[in-house]
């Protein structure tokens, strides 16, 4: 069962699309995975530990193969903390509400983005139950419709495929000098996924039987 956020739209020219979202960091972090190699040889694969990384949203419509995604903006680093004990009497400062939002506002500007893509058509964005999908910060364009996995649920959620993918191909056993590389990397191993490769990795028979059953 999938719970959804209702909303009621007029009557618009346009089709029904159904895209599943969700959220993957790739970073500097070296992967390391099994490999080819010729007989009688170690392979020599670099490694590192540093924690640069960027946030990809995505969303996939297994129906047609689309993949739609965002790279979400690097946040400015907070400034250094004072060392030593506060003094006495010294509350500490509370969060902004726009940091509080934070994560619900780069979710608002993904589905913007997805909405301006496919302007004359509906959209039912399906994602996990992470907070920032649904706060009171979250906003959904005019023709969105948010509907959600049952909680703890990866599994039915194709685009876990598409990350796995993009991971074996784009960063297992790659070593990246900067965070720039790390972009580029996604860029291009993205654009080489096919969409019937995109296809035969997120249809499932639920899915196909739900959409199939709407359309008929």
């Amino acid at each position: 069962m999938i719970a959804e956020r209702k909303r009621s739209y007029p009557q618009e020219e346009g089709e029904v699309r159904l895209f599943f979202e969700d959220e993957a960091i790739f970073g500097r972090i070296s992967k390391i995975s099994g490999c080819w190699c010729a007989a009688g040889t170690r392979p020599s694969i670099p490694q590192q530990m540093v924690r640069e990384h960027r946030t990809v949203f995505g969303a996939v419509e297994p129906l047609t193969g689309e993949l739609f995604y965002m790279i979400e903006a690097p946040k400015r680093k907070p400034p250094p903390k004072k060392m030593g004990r506060p003094k006495k009497g010294v509350r500490k400062k509370k969060p902004k509400p726009e940091a509080k939002g934070e994560k619900s506002r780069s979710m608002n500007v993904f589905m913007q983005k997805l909405a301006d893509a496919y302007p004359k058509d509906r959209i039912v964005l399906v994602c996990d139950n992470a907070w920032w999908h649904k706060s009171r910060y979250t906003k959904t364009p005019e023709k969105t419709t948010l509907a959600f996995i049952p909680p703890y649920t990866p599994e039915m959620n194709p685009i876990e495929q598409i990350w796995r993918e993009l991971r074996t191909v784009g960063f297992a056993n790659k070593y990246y000098k900067t965070i720039q590389e790390v972009e580029d990397a996604i860029h291009l191993t993205i654009s080489a996924l096919t969409k019937e490769t995109i296809m035969s990795i997120t249809q499932r028979n639920w899915i196909m039987n739900a959409v199939k059953s709407n359309a008929s």
